[in-house]
């Protein structure tokens, strides 16, 4: 069933990263409306994932420094936690923001969540690595994010911290070789 036509020539990856980090913090705001209590929780899967990144790193053979490691740990320490019942996209990236006509910019093929809206900031910044030059540029856009998202800075720079080193480590394992070398460089730039 057809609910609303999109332009789905149009998406967030037409404008600029900076613009397009803006709109995106925008709608992961937007999109925190109360969540259905049978949606998976923001801290529980922090939690489940935090409990498997040393054996995952030690089962792939130290595949990058322990320090990164320790970086993921060290930031998912208080992420684990959340009083929040928001719906969270889990799949939020430029891709999935199309142009609109009853709003300026709809999200399409979410993933629903529960709690921290935070929690897939690192894939709104990892989809756009290639356009930031340097450590500045990722951490201008990170801010970037947070601002337009209301989400205290630090906080969200854990949760990009720890989202790296877990999809850094999947990607390892799954056969990727793009995406592990831009989690290097979102973790490199944040720490």
């Amino acid at each position: 069933m057809l609910l609303e036509r999109l332009d789905m020539h149009h998406s967030a990856l037409d404008l600029p990263s900076e613009e397009a980090m803006a709109v995106l913090g925008v709608m992961a705001r937007r999109l925190a409306v109360p969540a259905p209590p049978t949606a998976r929780s923001t801290a529980d899967l922090a939690r489940a994932r935090a409990a498997t990144l040393e054996a995952d790193w030690l089962h792939q053979a130290h595949p990058f420094d322990r320090v990164f490691l320790r970086a993921g740990e060290e930031a998912v320490e208080t992420l684990v936690t959340t009083t929040s019942t928001l719906a969270v996209n889990g799949d939020l990236h430029s891709a999935q923001v199309l142009r609109g006509h009853r709003e300026p910019w709809l999200t399409v093929d979410p993933i629903l969540l529960r709690g921290d809206i935070a929690y897939d900031l690192a894939r709104t910044l990892w989809t756009r690595l290639d356009e930031m030059r340097t450590p500045t540029a990722i951490a201008a856009h990170l801010a970037i994010f947070a601002e337009s998202s209301t989400i205290p800075l630090t906080h969200a720079r854990d949760w990009a911290v720890f989202r790296a080193v877990d999809y850094w480590l999947w990607g390892l394992a799954a056969g990727l070789t793009e995406d592990p070398l831009r989690c290097h460089r979102l973790i490199t730039a944040l720490t």
